[in-house]
């Protein structure tokens, strides 16, 4: 019998050649341990669950064990696979003979893949195996069964009912009594009906009810099995494919039936149960749903489970078994052949898992013909094809094409590895895996470019089949295509072989990946881009900076750490590297442009040998300028790797090439290809820099040296450090002492800045809880000495943390020395040597660290104040909108200014700004005049027409908005002399509006033309007499003037009501309107008829319905001539797409309601 694929549990039971077969493996020792053993003690566990991959025999396992407890095999042959396994656990061939000796038979019951619901698959397959042996048993039940069946006839069916009443009376049986026996569960009687049954109803079975106790029904059967010395062995194959068909209203009802029955199985010695699957029972729920996978987790806690696995070693031993044992007439391999193929393993060590004794014996001499490669290729093949008919053993057995014994009956040579490909792929039109057809589908590709001239082409078939099994087994990683081992792989001379690669190379049908040193089928496409590529690199405008950037973007490491300092400070500083040209650096030397790393190392490429002979002697000068920088020459000039950077740049303008991409959609896989080949290349030419042999030249501090590992080179990293970063306080919060932070990082810091601002008095400056602002609290102020101590008592003199005091001291000094200054020489004493700070943390230090002066410190940008300082316009200013766009003030303020501030907090106490008085004096006594003026009428915010005197301190006033400290020096040099005079103004300002009121009174007087307010009553009086009051409207305003006492009430009735606005709201506008309309009206009343028609020539006359309207022609102001302006480009420029109609409509709507209803 040959080997066959695939074992089915159903059907090969009992089938002594599997057994005589048998080869042991370690990974099948275990289970076979456990398995056997729940049948040989007492105390064992009997539910288990054998996991593994396709091809690993797990259905193999599982019938032979079937096979020996249902003594469907004879002792002999449990006897010869007891032997087998003493190879492997003495204990285990013990075990096995002492289940074969066992008195009890055990019935396997076998289930595999979806048989539907699982208690009834699991009963039914029980009932029937055991009425095959003989054994009827009526489950509890049926009774209840029965009883609704007949009532079910009596009810629905008289017919049948009248036929199964005759049956009893014909077989002398009284109904009652008969139905009494059923209900004492008479096996006799139900199984007198269950034959009874199909005659009544046309052949239909008397079915079992599955919807009874599945855990009663099956203890049941275990009571019964163990009266008649019985077991049954369930087998459940493939029960990962009952898992994912499993419908989710049986779901429950099959989870609980799993775990009663391996419970079951557990305390009783007739039921054994065993599982088969390809992963853990929770893992076939993982992904859909948590709650079901803990569910199946907490089941498989019921079983034992078994990790069945194939590796190199035991595949190797069984296939050299099959080998030696059944293949007759097998070469030899011929001593000169076994000495050559002994020194090329050794050199290629396809075997790691079996030492150099077994590789010559089991390997090259045990399974000759077969070559090493196509050895080390079948274990992945056969994983490929588990499932499939073209297995292992199957493959060592055939006569078909490629297969072993049809190559050993053709010759005594080498079975190369290409052969492998005849006989798994005989078809490759006929391949169902879609990761194979991928691979087959890019060997047909390659297939379809080899040129019909070639010479030998077999071989260059050949190669194309290896390089794709080896694609489809996926080893590169183990072992890489290259020439040499393609020259073992097809025992082919070298030079035949390079010539046949070089021509498939040439005709896209193989390609060398240099990046990771194989051959690979070419899976491009049919455009020349090498010749497209040069083409692009004539177009090229390249400058040293876009060679750099190219450069940059392909160095291999980019950063170095200086570890010991970075563990000591509790922090990441790092070093750089630059790359920059030798001529660059020669003509130029090196600028200072980098202020986002620690420390600088700046590669140099010499252009030329005498380029790199005159770097010498002058990097050793240029590393004593500065104690950032260090220095490392390539040993190789720059024109080896240029032509390279070239291609990147072409290569990369070819990827954005829309139109190129489009012709081929394997265009863009060719070109990254070609563009990861080429930053290997250049990768590799800048690795000198992490090569650390010791002969490559560094530069510091005046120096040649050599550097001969990392750690070396991190060591210097780390002094350079201490000495230049001495100061650096230790803040241990590696998610906020960074250069680039979260944005919860930057809320953290904000919330803990304005903490310090609004309560620097209390503990912990207010911040409970444990979140990130607290941890930010504790890092910065608690864990340094309690920094914020001295925050709370405002004692800035008794700093106990060095570093904070230094850098108190040095702000300080600046500030003295220069009140005003950039923002960013403040930031830069944090950032630069000797505190190296980094910028987040600054808005908070420099707020704690100044904050018994933060009062008197104000900022400017464009010469405008920046009002208004908080944690989040602080952080914005110092990190991210960056300081060189602002300027500070210190405000050191002397004691005359003090008095005047005094006086003016005690004369302007009603509009004291208490919301600044945590800011500076100056802001604050600003705050408190902007509140004054702003509480005064509007008028006199706005008007011209006022005292020059207050306009003067009004503007000072307002100006203070942009430049505090400007305005306050003018104030004072106004005023601190005179201060009387400042109260004043004061005074103007506030009854500004009495003496606005009785200017309007006089205005109106002397335009009507009366002697005084008595005077315009009659006035009044008289135009009422003449009917002037229906037509007029300054009448119809005036009129009220009858009704009023007092003239300041009256004139602000009367012009709100003539103008519309409060005189409280006016502006100089308002003012010019009121006396030009007051003149216009007074005009109209007073005109004679004959003064009237000749006025009429500077009038227009407008017929609107059954009405006129006479508008006067007047000059248009500047302001009225603006809108006038707007007013008409908006129609002209909108008109041009909107109908006439509508056009001239909305022009009427504007006149109703601006000029009629205004009225």
């Amino acid at each position: 019998m040959a080997f066959k694929s695939s074992v089915n549990i159903k059907f090969d039971i009992g089938n002594v050649e599997f057994v005589k077969r048998y080869i042991p493996t370690p990974s099948h020792a275990e289970a076979m341990k456990g398995i056997i053993e729940g049948f040989t003690k007492t105390n064992a566990n009997r539910s288990h669950i054998i996991i593994g991959p396709y091809g690993t025999g797990k259905s193999l396992l599982a019938n032979v064990i079937g096979s020996v407890m249902s003594k469907l095999i004879d002792n002999n042959e449990i006897s010869n696979l007891a032997k087998k396994f003493e190879q492997v656990d003495d204990d285990i061939a013990t075990n096995i003979k002492d289940a074969s000796n066992l008195s009890i038979s055990y019935f396997p019951i076998l289930l595999s893949g979806n048989e539907g619901r699982f208690r009834h698959s699991i009963l039914s397959n029980i009932l029937k195996k055991l009425n095959d042996k003989g054994v009827d048993i009526v489950l509890p039940g049926l009774a209840t069964k029965v009883l609704e069946s007949i009532k079910l006839w009596e009810t629905s069916f008289p017919e049948t009912f009248k036929k199964f009443v005759s049956q009893l009376e014909k077989d002398g049986k009284d109904r009652t009594a008969w139905v009494g026996e059923i209900k004492k569960q008479n096996q006799t009687e139900i199984r007198y009906f269950s034959e009874m049954y199909p005659l009544l109803t046309a052949g239909a079975s008397f079915d079992i009810d599955y919807d009874h106790s599945f855990l009663s029904q099956m203890e049941y059967i275990s009571s019964l099995l163990q009266q008649n010395n019985l077991g049954i062995f369930i087998v459940y194959d493939e029960f990962g494919r009952f898992l994912q068909g499993l419908s989710t209203s049986k779901l429950n009802e099959a989870m609980q039936d799993i775990q009663d029955l391996s419970e079951l199985a557990n305390r009783t010695n007739s039921i054994h149960f065993l599982l088969i699957t390809h992963k853990s029972l929770r893992h076939y729920f993982n992904t859909s749903n948590d709650d079901l996978a803990k569910e199946f987790q907490r089941i498989e806690k019921r079983f034992n489970h078994y990790l069945v696995k194939s590796d190199q070693a035991t595949f190797l031993r069984i296939s050299e078994i099959i080998m030696t044992e059944n293949i007759e007439h097998k070469p030899k391999i011929l001593i000169t052949e076994f000495t050559q193929t002994q020194g090329l393993m050794r050199k290629y060590p396809l075997f790691p898992s079996i030492n150099q004794a077994e590789r010559d014996e089991l390997v090259i001499r045990g399974m000759f013909p077969l070559h090493p490669v196509s050895i080390f290729l079948l274990p992945s093949l056969t994983r490929v094809f588990g499932q499939n008919e073209r297995t292992l053993f199957t493959f060592l057995e055939s006569q078909e094409t490629g297969g072993l014994i049809n190559h050993i009956n053709k010759t005594n040579e080498y079975y190369l590895a290409h052969q492998l490909f005849d006989f798994f792929f005989s078809d490759s039109n006929d391949i169902g895996n879609g990761e194979v057809t991928e691979h087959i589908l890019l060997y047909k590709k390659a297939m379809a470019r080899l040129p019909e001239d070639i010479f030998n082409k077999q071989l260059a078939v050949n190669i194309v089949k290896i390089i794709t099994l080896w694609n489809l087994c996926a080893v590169q990683s183990e072992q890489k295509l290259t020439t040499n081992f393609l020259q073992f792989a097809t025992q082919i001379n070298k030079d035949v072989l390079s010539e046949i690669l070089s021509i498939l190379s040439e005709n896209k049908v193989v390609r060398f990946n240099r990046v990771n040193d194989f051959w690979e089928l070419f899976a491009g496409n049919s455009v020349d881009l090498l010749e497209k590529l040069e083409l692009e690199k004539q177009l090229l405008k390249v400058n040293q900076s876009k060679e750099i950037e190219v450069l940059q973007n392909n160095l291999f490491k980019r950063f170095y750490f200086p570890e010991r300092y970075n563990d000591d400070k509790g922090m990441t500083r790092f070093a750089a590297v630059r790359l920059v040209f030798g001529q660059e650096i020669l003509k130029s030397g090196v600028r200072e442009d980098d202020q986002f790393s620690d420390l600088l190392i700046y590669y140099v490429l010499p252009e030329d040998t005498a380029t790199r002979d005159s770097l010498d002697p002058f990097l050793a000068e240029l590393s004593k300028q500065s104690d950032r920088k260090m220095y490392f020459l390539h040993s190789e000039s720059f024109e080896k790797i240029r032509s390279e950077n070239y291609n990147y740049m072409g290569l990369d303008l070819l990827k954005r090439n829309k139109s190129l991409l489009a012709e081929d959609k394997g265009i863009k896989e060719e070109l990254e290809i070609l563009i990861n080949e080429t930053k290997y290349r250049i990768s590799k030419y800048l690795s000198e820099i992490a090569s650390f042999n010791g002969t490559h030249f560094w530069y510091l501090e005046g120096q040649r040296i050599s550097i001969n590992s990392e750690l070396e080179l991190t060591d210097i990293l780390s002094e350079k450090c201490y000495k230049l970063y001495e100061k650096t306080p230790v803040i241990l919060n590696d998610s906020f002492n960074r250069s680039t932070i979260s944005g919860a990082q930057r809320n953290a810091a904000i919330l803990l800045i304005d903490k310090i601002l609004t309560e620097p008095l209390r503990e912990q400056f207010g911040i409970t809880g444990n979140g990130p602002e607290y941890a930010l609290y504790a890092s910065i102020f608690k864990n340094n000495e309690g920094f914020d101590q001295n925050i709370n008592k405002l004692d800035f003199s008794n700093i106990r943390n060095e570093a904070f005091y230094t850098l108190r001291v040095r702000l300080i000094e600046i500030l003295e020395m220069n009140q005003r200054g950039s923002l960013k020489e403040l930031i830069d004493l944090f950032i630069l040597p000797p505190f190296g700070i980094r910028k987040p943390l600054i808005p908070i230090l420099i707020v704690a660290l100044l904050r018994d002066r933060w009062s008197d410190i104000m900022l400017y940008r464009n010469e405008m104040f920046v009002p208004g300082i908080n944690g989040a316009k602080l952080f914005d200013i110092i990190v991210e909108a960056g300081p060189e766009n602002y300027h500070y003030v210190y405000e050191n303020i002397n004691q005359d200014y003090i008095d005047f501030f005094n006086k003016i907090d005690m004369y302007f106490q009603e509009s004291l700004e208490t919301r600044l008085v945590n800011h500076s004096r100056l802001i604050y006594i600003c705050g408190t005049l902007l509140k004054w003026l702003r509480s005064l009428p509007r008028f006199i915010q706005t008007s011209e027409h006022i005292d020059e005197e207050f306009r003067q301190f009004r503007d000072y006033i307002k100006r203070s908005e942009i430049d505090p400290q400007q305005s306050i020096a003018q104030i004072y040099n106004l005023f601190h002399n005179d201060f009387n005079k400042m109260l004043s103004i004061k005074k103007y300002g506030e009854g500004f509006v009495s003496l606005l009121k009785k200017e309007l009174i006089d205005k109106v007087i002397e335009t009507i033309g009366v002697l005084d307010y008595e005077g315009l009553k009659i006035w009044i009086e008289e135009q009422n007499k003449k009917g002037a009051i229906s037509s007029s409207k300054l009448i119809i305003n005036m009129s009220s003037l009858l009704n009023s006492s007092n003239e300041e009430s009256w004139i602000d009735q009367f012009a709100e009501g003539y103008i519309g606005v409060k005189i409280t709201e006016w502006s100089d506008t308002t003012y010019d309107l009121f006396v030009a309309q007051l003149k216009h009206d007074f005009k109209q009343i007073t005109s004679t008829k004959e003064e009237l028609l000749q006025g009429k020539e500077n009038m227009v006359t407008v017929q609107l319905n059954n009405s006129r309207k006479m508008i006067n022609k007047v000059d248009l102001s500047v302001k009225s001539t603006t809108v006038y302006t707007n007013l008409e480009r908006m129609i002209n420029t909108a008109g041009k797409n909107v109908p006439r109609q509508e056009l001239e409509y909305l022009i009427y709507r504007l006149f109703e309601n601006y000029v009629i209803k205004a009225e």
